[in-house]
């Protein structure tokens, strides 16, 4: 098996040196001010007690958020639609976002770690399946659920047996483009590969190393984030398309980020020896909690350890986007037509079990918020709708 340290460090323009003095930015544990020139942040919505990690805008403006069944958080409605007056409704309801201990999971929200839409009127939640204390889903609680964002009609309730989801497994989030769906497998570490119209499926890359966390997790002072103790794990984790369909972005939540291409990843006969020596190191990231990317190939980069919002940019070099206090813990972004980028505050970096022994359990700070900004001018639109 490669570690990333013997993988050939090509970037995805083999005309720029990644990582370059030049591309680093300084990650100082000091207060954090509004640079001049960066984009004003806008608040969109509150949440007054429940811990939201993704935001979905449709273009006809309507917005929704995931709210995972997390530590402290377990009376989550897990889907909302954020009204114009800014309340917060349940969503699909039909008994989705009404689950108790012994229901059936196969029919409720359960940790929803996930939420995106690819076609402007469908949602797709990532389900993780598992309550806290947990170590694994019972079967067919983890599952992709496809809903129609009018009616709230379940489309798609995709789950899978052991061969693709050992015990331990973890859905975390996925991506679509044409028949395809590549999800993240965080547990313990893969690329899940399935085909909307034949129904085929495959765990990808499940012994390579590019999908387990060698490094720990950094959050506020570079402290590392614990669970129960001991350095949290999440492997497979950031997901992205490139424009073209050709490439598949992914890291471990720590770093670093690589792709491969998304032909021989789905293609059954390449090998798993084979597919490993097709895959491409990227960029050295740091500890990341959410990404998005634009039509031009922008990965947009919420950073762990410290507020803030950068940019690696085709051209290999990573920017300034933004930095603020109130951006502690920037989950999965969104972007939209108008080219605002949407900001989920998660504010995992706060969160006080995740701090361990002698970390600040005071820094939670109620009420969970999003953000938006408009985004400069060399940033481009959605791939989506």
């Amino acid at each position: 098996m490669k570690t990333p340290s013997s993988l050939t460090r090509r970037s995805f323009c083999q005309l720029a040196a990644l990582g370059g003095a030049g591309a680093l930015l300084a990650r100082s544990p000091s207060a954090w001010a509004y640079a001049k020139g960066q984009p004003t942040l806008e608040l969109v919505a509150e949440s007054p007690t429940h811990l939201w990690n993704s935001i979905v805008v449709l273009p006809d403006g309507r917005k929704f958020s995931g709210m995972p069944r997390w530590q402290g958080f377990e009376q989550t409605p897990s889907v909302v639609a954020i009204q114009a007056d800014g309340s917060l409704q349940p969503f699909p309801g039909h008994g989705w976002n009404s689950w108790t201990a012994g229901a059936d999971r196969r029919q409720h929200f359960i940790c929803i770690n996930a939420l995106n839409c690819f076609d402007g009127k469908t949602l797709w939640a990532v389900d993780q399946g598992v309550v806290p204390g947990e170590a694994a889903a019972p079967p067919g609680a983890q599952k992709l659920v496809q809903f129609d964002a009018d009616s709230g009609k379940i489309l798609r309730n995709l789950s899978f047996g052991t061969d693709i989801m050992p015990p331990g497994a973890l859905f975390n989030d996925l991506r679509i483009m044409g028949d395809w769906l590549y999800a993240t497998e965080s547990g313990l570490g893969a690329i899940i590969v399935y085909n909307l119209k034949t129904g085929q499926v495959q765990r990808r890359l499940a012994e390579s190393s590019t999908t387990k966390q060698v490094r720990p997790k950094l959050g506020r002072g570079n402290r590392i984030m614990v669970i129960d103790g001991k350095p949290g794990i999440t492997n497979a984790d950031p997901i992205e398309l490139s424009p073209d369909g050709e490439w598949l972005y992914y890291q471990p939540a720590s770093g670093p980020l690589y792709r491969v291409p998304t032909r021989a990843l789905r293609d059954a006969a390449v090998s798993e020896a084979e597919l490993e020596t097709k895959i491409q190191y990227v960029y050295d990231t740091p500890t990341l909690g959410g990404t998005a990317i634009d039509d031009r190939g922008n990965i947009i980069l919420g950073e762990a350890d410290v507020p803030r919002v950068s940019v690696l940019t085709p051209d290999g070099s990573l920017r300034f986007l933004l930095e603020d206090d109130r951006l502690w813990g920037v989950d999965a972004m969104y972007i939209t037509r108008d080219r605002y980028l949407y900001m989920p505050i998660s504010q995992v970096p706060n969160l006080p079990y995740l701090q361990g022994e002698g970390g600040d359990t005071h820094l939670l700070k109620l009420p969970f918020q999003i953000f938006r900004v408009k985004l400069p001018d060399y940033i481009g639109a959605p791939l989506h709708a």
